[in-house]
């Protein structure tokens, strides 16, 4: 559940501190005091859209905080642990907003994407918004509703998963039928390339060899001359080593009377032995080093083969061999495309054949739960005042079955006695679209598993003792889970566990927004204002007062 919302320099809310309870919680105020940025402020900690201009004027930023307890909440302690942001069982979503319009978000002070947020934030709160009925009137809303409300997520991952699999399979094989129609050319084509490659044959690391060994042979002669002239500078009389023996003598004699030269005369004997090394290596690369010509030669024509056909295939001379490796593979696929072909068909029929198989077990279970769901509805709506109303939800097939399986959905609905049931958009007026999509949120959200749910002025249109009927429903609906109802209807306001209203307030400088806990004194005067407008009499108050005694009676 929802603990505390924390809010500072949003719109008008300079700093604002809301802790909330278990059970339902009614938000009430006067029509612009700043309910609805409330809802701004907590969309944001949950990963909604970021608008600068939601940052208070003259402020540098904006800054939301969402506190929850998840102890009951398993899949919110799964996802945390999954995405290793878990903290105790401690759930803080945090975002903040610049006046430049740049957002940060946080879970648990740790950042993370926006996406993260809103992934995280379905598991752990549902709104409900004023205009939800519009969106009843989509198909596809119709059927995800149907689908909420049964709780079959594993079928529904299941049919989508089956589909998936089966469209791959199918594009594949299209695309290898269509490359059927240029198949023999292909063959000719590729056969063609293949034999060039297997004339020259190129070899794995074939071309690096033959350039170093061709560098060599064609400065063998030079190579050899140098290497001449620096073992007679090494080892021939006169050289180097005459020269360090020489030295080495003469330290030596005078060595013993003086011990700190001896690191001095090491260091001339380890360069000594370190010359005669370096003169017998380069004595051994001039024995390995011949002047063959007849080899240069051979070299060099195959080095020019091997530059021909990469020139040809426009590639470099090293990528030879991964280009006739191409040719080969490419070559035999086509030669066994016609077994591909057969067998992506057989795999084809296979995973159509387990596509049927989970989209016909999900109408079965969509079909047994649209039943129960359209007399839970058709009962909300004789409490919501429609007595004779019937509400349906008719399963038809598609014509073309897609990832949500087999299954079109259709509301329909008859709100007085002797009409036939008809399309929910053709049937209903405006008041009568707002008490049914009220009866269908209320129905969904007995289901709901998240913990909070949030009804935003759903009861627009709604008045006398059908609110009085909402009001029971959401106190009904808190025994189950935390709801919180922005409302502008005493009756039911009068039904929440606890009640907060949102105030503006002005000076000669800035306008504020407060949201404060009514004591039940006030809770008398704000049910009074709600009922009596602007005038508020005693007879208001007595009224105001007689409203939350019938209220609070029936929550015992």
């Amino acid at each position: 559940m929802l603990q505390e919302l924390s809010i500072q320099n949003l719109a008008l809310i300079e700093k604002l501190s809301l802790p909330l309870e278990q059970g339902f919680t009614s938000l009430t105020g006067e029509t612009g005091a700043g309910k609805s940025i409330l809802l701004d402020g907590l969309g944001l900690a949950l990963g909604e859209r970021a608008d600068a201009s939601l940052v208070r004027h003259g402020a540098k930023r904006a800054d939301v905080t969402a506190d929850f307890d998840i102890t009951q909440n398993t899949p919110a302690q799964q996802w945390l642990a999954e995405h290793e942001l878990d903290d105790d069982n401690q759930c803080l979503l945090r975002r903040t907003l610049t006046a430049e319009g740049r957002s940060k978000g946080y879970i648990n002070g740790l950042p993370i994407s926006v996406s993260q947020l809103k992934s995280l934030s379905g598991l752990l709160i549902n709104i409900h918004g004023q205009h939800e009925h519009q969106t009843l009137l989509n198909s596809s809303k119709q059927l995800g509703l149907l689908d909420a409300y049964a709780q079959h997520d594993s079928l529904v991952e299941a049919t989508a998963k089956n589909h998936q699999g089966w469209s791959a399979l199918n594009q594949t094989y299209q695309a290898l039928l269509a490359s059927q129609s240029d198949r023999q050319s292909k063959i000719e084509l590729l056969s063609f390339q293949q034999q060039e490659f297997t004339k020259i044959m190129p070899q794995e690391g074939e071309f690096e060899a033959l350039s170093e060994e061709q560098n060599t042979l064609s400065h063998a002669h030079e190579i050899k001359q140098a290497i001449s002239q620096v073992h007679q500078l090494l080892d021939d009389e006169g050289g180097v080593a005459d020269k360090l023996n020489t030295a080495i003598s003469q330290l030596e004699a005078v060595s013993e009377f003086n011990t700190e030269l001896a690191p001095s005369l090491a260091q001339l004997n380890s360069v000594l032995i370190d010359s005669q090394e370096i003169a017998n290596d380069i004595q051994q690369q001039d024995h390995q080093i011949e002047l063959d010509p007849a080899r240069l030669q051979a070299t060099d024509e195959r080095l020019s083969e091997l530059f021909g056909l990469a020139k040809k295939y426009q590639i470099e001379p090293s990528e030879l061999i991964q280009r006739f490796t191409a040719i080969n593979e490419e070559l035999n696929a086509i030669n066994g495309s016609s077994e591909s072909l057969a067998q992506l068909k057989s795999d084809i029929d296979q995973a159509w054949q387990g596509f049927q198989a989970s989209a016909q077990k999900l109408q079965r279970s969509r079909q047994q739960f649209a039943k129960q769901l359209s007399e839970t509805i058709t009962d909300s709506m004789k409490t919501l005042g429609m007595e004779n109303g019937q509400f349906l939800i008719e399963l038809t097939e598609l014509e073309q079955a897609n990832k949500t399986g087999i299954d079109k959905t259709q509301f329909l609905v008859s709100a007085n006695k002797g009409q036939p049931a008809q399309p929910l958009n053709k049937v209903a007026s405006g008041g009568e679209l707002s008490r049914i999509s009220l009866a269908i949120q209320v129905a969904s959200a007995q289901v709901a598993s998240t913990p909070t749910l949030i009804f935003d002025e759903v009861d627009v249109g709604i008045g006398g003792g059908i609110a009085e009927v909402v009001g029971q429903k959401m106190q009904l609906l808190g025994k189950h889970c935390q709801v919180l109802s922005i409302t502008h209807l005493g009756q039911v306001a009068a039904y929440g566990n606890q009640q907060l209203n949102i105030a503006k307030s002005s000076d000669q400088n800035s306008t504020t927004t407060q949201v404060n806990e009514l004591n039940a004194k006030e809770r008398i005067e704000e049910v009074a204002r709600m009922v009596g407008g602007m005038t508020i009499t005693e007879q208001t108050l007595k009224h105001a007062e007689e409203i939350l005694e019938t209220a609070q009676a029936f929550a015992q």
